[in-house]
């Protein structure tokens, strides 16, 4: 398991941003499917090859359904096409700091969102604010 960063600034890298989109997270059961469908839409735009695609739009899955499921209120998902990664943003009004549940067992259906997360990105971490917290994640392209 990657150690996972708390920063009070998420890195950045010096990537430049190609293509970028905001999205406003209501605390619905289509949410997780709107997501997904504006990732697909910026990630063809900006000509992202498939595998990476499908990661990262499951890692954005990930993302917004932590945010929606234990946030308080809606949640803001950003997401950047930079020369060399996708960077992926959640933010939500909660200051509970998620870890990954490491004591999920087999048969459970849930709790392996961070697990995942954890595997696939190639960072991520937790960015306290004021007013809650922006979990990020990363994903290289090379």
């Amino acid at each position: 398991m990657r150690e996972i960063m708390n920063t009070s600034e998420a890195p950045r890298s010096g990537s430049s941003t190609r293509m970028a989109t905001q999205l406003a997270l209501a605390p619905s059961t289509q949410t997780g499917s709107l997501a997904r469908r504006a990732l697909r839409q910026l990630f063809e735009s900006a000509r992202i090859d498939r595998d990476a695609s499908d990661t990262a739009v499951l890692l954005a899955t990930e993302l917004v359904t932590n945010a929606v499921e234990h946030g308080r209120g809606e949640a803001q998902l950003d997401a950047a096409v930079q020369d060399q990664k996708i960077r992926l943003e959640v933010t939500d009004s909660s200051t509970v700091v998620p870890r990954p549940n490491t004591a999920v067992a087999d048969l459970d259906e849930r709790g392996r969102g961070l697990m995942l997360i954890d595997a696939l990105a190639s960072r991520w971490g937790v960015q306290p604010r004021q007013d809650g917290k922006t979990v990020w994640c990363e994903l290289d392209l090379a």
